[in-house]
């Protein structure tokens, strides 16, 4: 590699982290969120719903951009959306504006998630599978450390505050190294090109219904950990760290999957970490909640390098253009908005102990879908 392409690659990765702060941030900081904007755990999940319509919208209009303009011009558009919003949120007085705010960091934060992955997989092409690992591995370690800032900004201030904006400091590195690099642009696979259009619609459509049901799943368990923690009895302290093992065993899981990927195959990688999804899941029904600490770091485990090997695997069954990928992410937002907006009233009207049950559920549509996409694949 040059010494061009590892000055990108490592933009990219350090990049992640500050996507990864920005999507983890949402779950610890809940409670915090509820209290200045004087509402309940009911009416706070609407937060969920405005990230969500912003990760939509936002993965719409990306997936027009980065096939028009360079990729890494509209990087930083997004990133300046980003540190204002980050900075504004202490700021807040209502919940209308939070809505506004987690709207404009849903479709921000999702459009360099989208240019993220694009701009690697268009640098490193065939042999992006491992680099891609990383990147989310970067990606994972951002939301772990998010936590960990509020906790910080605690002890500085009493309360999440500065978490927000020394999270917003770390955001203005990049305009200032992006614009000082050259955008990678597209080149199309001989191998995936040579498939017929109606086969690879049929594996995109599979595809996208494997993507909507595992962000479905990992954003419900990152944004109600910690919360489902608290209603459980913990302190508000201690429920925060719930999301930091969470994502430290994504990280850790991502780690050991960049080595894991040179001896087995995505497949046989992918159906074990959701076996392990689907193990944890059922044991959060059954253990007690002192538990608690342990099931999270194996759902994170389970969790941890699928989407970059789905999105490894996407890569080599079909062609992933701007848009494709855009539209990809769209379903990212979808799965984003559902199943976590859908928590806080189902939890309300049904109890804290439907929570489980719904990760179960979401665990295993996820595995019968993958299956499904395997065979239309092979097909």
């Amino acid at each position: 590699m040059t010494i061009n392409e590892w000055q990108r690659t490592a933009t990219y990765y350090a990049m992640f982290i500050l996507c990864g702060a920005v999507s983890g941030m949402l779950g610890p900081s809940l409670v915090y969120l509820a209290d200045i904007a004087q509402a309940s755990v009911s009416q706070i999940s609407v937060l969920f719903m405005a990230r969500g319509i912003g990760n939509i919208l936002g993965a719409l209009l990306a997936s027009r951009m980065y096939d028009r303009f360079q990729g890494h011009h509209y990087l930083i558009a997004m990133l300046v959306i980003v540190i204002t919003g980050l900075v504004g949120i202490p700021n807040a007085d209502s919940l209308t504006v939070l809505v506004v705010i987690f709207f404009l960091l849903g479709a921000s934060e999702v459009s360099l998630n989208t240019g993220g992955n694009l701009m690697m997989l268009w640098l490193h092409r065939e042999k992006v599978g491992s680099y891609v690992t990383f990147l989310h591995l970067c990606y994972s370690a951002g939301a772990m450390i998010a936590p960990l800032i509020f906790v910080v900004s605690m002890s500085l201030s009493g309360d999440f505050g500065v978490g927000f904006w020394m999270i917003a400091v770390y955001g203005l590195l990049f305009p200032f190294l992006l614009v000082r690099q050259k955008s990678p642009t597209f080149q199309a696979s001989g191998a995936t090109e040579s498939v017929a259009s109606d086969k690879q619609q049929s594996r995109y459509i599979a595809y996208l219904w494997v993507v909507f049901l595992y962000v479905s799943f990992e954003i419900t368990i990152a944004g109600w950990i910690s919360t489902y923690g608290v209603l459980k009895g913990w302190h508000q302290d201690q429920a925060a760290i719930l999301s930091t093992w969470f994502f430290l065993a994504l990280s850790v899981g991502r780690l050991v999957a960049v080595p894991l990927q040179s001896w087995l195959s995505e497949k046989v990688c992918i159906y074990g970490f959701m076996g392990i999804s689907v193990g944890f899941a059922l044991l959060l029904n059954v253990l007690p909640t002192s538990h608690l600490s342990w099931v999270a770091l194996g759902l994170g485990l389970g969790c941890s390098a699928l989407f970059p090997m789905l999105f490894a695997f996407a890569n080599s069954i079909l062609t992933l253009t701007g848009r494709r990928t855009g539209i990809v992410f769209v379903c990212c937002g979808s799965g984003a908005l559902v199943a976590p907006s859908l928590s806080g009233p189902i939890i309300e009207g049904l109890g804290v102990s439907a929570f489980p049950v719904l990760l179960l559920g979401l665990a295993l549509l996820l595995l019968w879908r993958w299956h499904v996409l395997v065979k239309v694949a092979q097909g």
